[in-house]
Parts: structure tokens; sequence; C-alpha cells
């Protein structure tokens, strides 16, 4: 293909802009959802507001309160003053790899991970609501309370090695995040009444978010990740609109180039016909002419059978069988009749 390159580049744009569309409707129904969701105390009254609503459900709701724990809270494993509810400890290998070019570039790989939840509401005063699945959240905002890096180091036989593999490890680091119990955080989800408990968790209409932005701070958030993909896909849509008028252009004046030669082929194809026209003679036999158009002398030999029953005109027509025996047609030659 003539136009293989800005095929390419053509699918890989599509791709980026599917992905930037995708991305962009799932921002825009977050700030729907998260506008038209209501924001309510958590009080007394809280309980009876959900108890009326539909299965004891509000399906996506607004509370804030203050983190604390059912039971006794979790104990940081690198800072033992530290407490809290939600524990995530994350070890990553920082590495320098040979990159395609050959140019060395800076990485950085989730070696393993480990959570530690337990149960824990947001209260106001006396009255709280238990969060569920917490570590699901789309937004959860925790505190690191341990981050530390350890440098490797590399032996000769290391540096080689890592020379012929592409990879060098630099070092280790360690961190720790922590939900601490009495952070204030506002809580996005389903509110559901279940007994005489109140629950949060995470809703079919929207994700499950626990920050410490407000849902007005949270909107504007997302409008303006919203907008930010929105030039994303006008600039993505740009290059596709220009690639495809490449692609366009190209067929057309490879079309063009096509009609021009088939054109050319067609003049000279008339003007062979009309100079052997002129050459032959002009009293023939009945015998001496083809078998098919009746007009034109017998110039064609038909092999194997070798029946010469065609002029050069019906011999382009004629393929399969000989139009005398109807044997097979394996080959044509010129015939010379004197």
């Amino acid at each position: 293909m003539d136009f293989i390159h800005e095929s390419v580049a053509l699918g890989v744009d599509l791709l980026i802009l599917g992905l930037c569309v995708r991305e962009y409707a799932s921002y825009k129904n977050t700030v729907k959802v998260l506008k038209a969701a209501p924001q309510y105390n958590i009080d007394g009254e809280l309980k009876n507001i959900v108890a009326r609503q539909h299965d004891k459900k509000i399906p996506y709701a607004v509370i804030r309160g203050t983190v604390t724990p059912i039971g006794v809270p979790l104990r940081s494993s690198f800072v033992p003053t530290v407490s809290g509810v939600l524990q995530i400890v994350k070890l990553h290998e920082h590495r320098v790899m040979r990159a395609f070019a050959g140019f060395w570039a800076e990485q950085r790989k989730l070696l393993h991970e480990s959570t530690n939840e337990m149960p824990f509401e947001l209260c106001n005063q006396q009255h709280g609501v238990e969060i569920v699945d917490a570590i699901s959240a789309a937004v959860l905002d925790v505190d690191v309370v341990y981050d530390n890096y350890e440098s490797t180091s590399l032996s000769f036989f290391d540096h080689v090695f890592g020379f012929f593999t592409g990879v060098r490890q630099k070092g280790l680091q360690t961190t720790e995040q922590v939900l601490r119990d009495g952070s204030f955080l506002t809580a996005i989800g389903e509110l559901e009444m279940d007994g005489q408990t109140l629950r949060m968790q995470p809703s079919k209409q929207g994700p499950l978010f626990l920050t410490t932005a407000t849902k007005s701070t949270l909107i504007k958030r997302f409008e303006d990740a919203k907008s930010s993909t929105l030039f994303k896909i006008i600039l993505c849509s740009s290059v596709s609109i220009v690639l495809v008028g490449l692609i366009v252009r190209k067929v057309y004046r490879k079309k063009r180039q096509e009609r021009e030669e088939a054109k050319i082929r067609t003049r000279l194809e008339s003007e062979r016909r009309e100079r052997r026209a002129r050459s032959r003679p002009h009293t023939l036999t009945q015998d001496q002419l083809c078998v098919v158009c009746s007009t034109n002398p017998k110039e064609i030999i038909l092999l194997p059978c070798g029946h010469v029953c065609l002029c050069e005109d019906c011999a382009q027509k004629i393929d399969v069988t000989c139009p005398v025996c109807r044997s097979k047609i394996g080959s044509k030659a010129a015939a010379f009749i004197a």
C-alpha cells in the first residue's frame, strides 16, 4: 500500500481518540452524578430520611464526618505512634532500563503491596455511618507516614550484567500510607439502612469517594479533568482529519493515474487494431473468417487441439474451451496462413 504509514498512524490516533472519548464520558457522568447527589448531615434525622426511601437506601449521597475506628485502631508498622483504620504498604524498585532507541531511562516498578483494613465509620458527635469496602474507593485520601529509599550497591559483575540485559537496579523504596483515625473526610456513595445501622458503600450510579475535599472542590477537579480531556479529543480529531485527508488525496491521485494509464492503453490498443485492420486482406473466403465474429480473418491457433479458428480480437475474450471442438485451451499462438 502506498499509504501504509498514514494508515498505521491513523489507527494509533483513533485508538488514543477512543480512550480519550471514554475517559471524557466517565468524567462527564461523574460530574453529573456528583452535582445531583444530595448532601446530608450525620445526625439523628439521617436514619429517618434513609428509612423513608425506596428499599431504605439513597443511590448516591454525600456525607461528612470524622474517621472513627470500630474497635482497636491499626498501628503503623514503621511509625508506632501513628494509628488509623486503613494501612497500605508498598515496595517499589527503582531501576534504569535501556529503551528501544538505545537511551537509558529511569523506571519505577511495584514489587509488593499489602493492605490492612478495619471497620470504621464517619461520625458526628454520637451519630455515625459505617464505611464499607473503603479500599475500592476511586479517590482515597491517605497520609504517607513513612517513605524510605535505599540505594543498591552494584558490583562490577552487576554493571556488566546490567549492560547486556538492559536493566540496572538503583534502589528500593518502601512507603506506608495510613488513613488516620480522627481525619475529617467527605464520603460519597450509596447510603443504606441495614437494620439500625447506616452504611455507605460503592454505588451503581457512580464511584465511591473518600476524600478531604468538599463536594464543590471535587466537582471542580473533575470539571478541569473533563476540559483537559476535551482538548485531547479535539487535538486527536484534528490529527485524524489530517491523516484521512492525506490518505484520500493519495487514493485520488492513484485512481487518477490508473484512469490515465487505462486511457493510454485503450488508445494504443485502438490504434493497433486500426493498423492491423488496414493490413488485412479485403477479400476473404468463408473458411478464412473467424468462426466467432465472421468478420476478421483467422489469426490465432489454439493448443493443444491445433485449431486455427479465431481472430486476435475474439481470442482475447475466449480462454476456456475451443469453439470448434470444445477441448480445453492450454495456450494460444499467432498463426500465419499463406
